[in-house]
């Protein structure tokens, strides 16, 4: 039997280790909303108010997932700049290269305590849809090639199971979000398509290519954690 599909950025694709079709109907659902002229079921400010008040003990854990999330990514993206990048120009374009800089994401704790809880959990999950095509592909990538040691690739594989379970407390408890978010993502001028650069002969553009997106990952990573932080805070009315 064929997996279930799952949503990677702009693609659906067979995920083998998430079967869930939520997205799915979610999606056919969207579509059917847009056709009929309805507005979004969630449009209030206050939706996630009362529902993150009864999660606090889940969004403590989160909160701690989403750290070692930062973490892991972190920690890849110095051991390979430390292993292949050194001598290399390879950080000149990096931050310039992030497939997520179509978007305004809040960079600083400041400007992201100015969202309302129903934004800041939009921008998280957005982030996080668009890493699934690049995870997905780097990870089948490095165990098709052996380039790189194994233990780059188990870490790789460890930061997408991370974001898809943050992705997961995301669509089980705030489902009315998704929709908004799939919206936003289809309007983006590009996300991320499969970069060849990572299948060229040249093995300087292979390890640029992926220097690229390890340093994006660990720049974005640190913004997911930072939101999830934001909101377990506020569930406990901390900050």
């Amino acid at each position: 039997m064929a997996p279930a599909p799952s949503f990677r950025g702009h693609q659906w694709t067979y995920n083998p280790v998430r079967g869930s079709c939520l997205l799915l109907l979610l999606v056919v659902m969207s579509n059917l909303l847009l056709c009929q002229g309805k507005s979004c079921p969630s449009c209030s400010p206050y939706l996630l108010a009362t529902s993150m008040s009864s999660l606090t003990d889940l969004f403590i854990e989160v909160a701690w997932l989403s750290h070692d999330f930062h973490n892991l990514s972190t920690i890849v993206f110095k051991e390979f700049n430390e292993t292949y990048a050194q001598g290399k120009l390879y950080h000149i374009n990096a931050t310039n290269s992030c497939h997520t800089n179509v978007f305004d994401f809040p960079e600083e704790r400041d400007k992201a305590h100015q969202l309302n809880n129903e934004n800041i959990t939009k921008w998280t999950l957005v982030l996080l849809y668009c890493w699934n095509n690049p995870l997905y592909h780097l990870v089948k990538e490095l165990d098709t090639t052996k380039e790189l040691p194994e233990t780059f690739l188990s870490s790789l594989t460890e930061i997408e199971n991370m974001s898809e379970r943050l992705q997961a407390f995301i669509e089980s408890h705030f489902r009315k979000i998704i929709v908004p978010v799939l919206k936003i993502i289809r309007n983006a001028p590009s996300v991320w398509s499969e970069h060849q650069y990572m299948k060229s002969r040249d093995e300087d553009r292979r390890h640029s290519e992926m220097y690229n997106l390890f340093h994006c990952l660990h720049r974005d990573s640190r913004k997911v954690d930072m939101y999830f932080k934001i909101l377990a805070c506020r569930a406990r009315k901390t900050c």
